[in-house]
């Protein structure tokens, strides 16, 4: 994929002058054996989570929390 070409000092002029900024995106490297045994742990434990009844239960309690008393506003 490589990285996209870079703009030249005007496009970047016209591009600020219409009100956008340059953002850098760093993103996880998927191909990489140990970040990708990682993002699989983490998802074993997630799914795990879903499973334990307390955790759902503390869940639901904190929405009826977040959301009390909204129609109130």
């Amino acid at each position: 994929m490589g990285r996209p070409k870079e703009l030249t000092e005007e496009e970047k002029a016209e591009l600020l002058a219409a009100g956008y900024r340059p953002v850098e995106v760093w993103a996880p490297d998927l191909s990489d054996p140990a970040i990708h045994a990682l993002a699989e742990a983490e998802a074993k434990r997630i799914a795990a989570a879903d499973d334990e009844e307390d955790v759902m239960e503390w869940i639901e309690a904190v929405q009826r929390d977040m959301w009390e008393g909204e129609d109130q506003v």
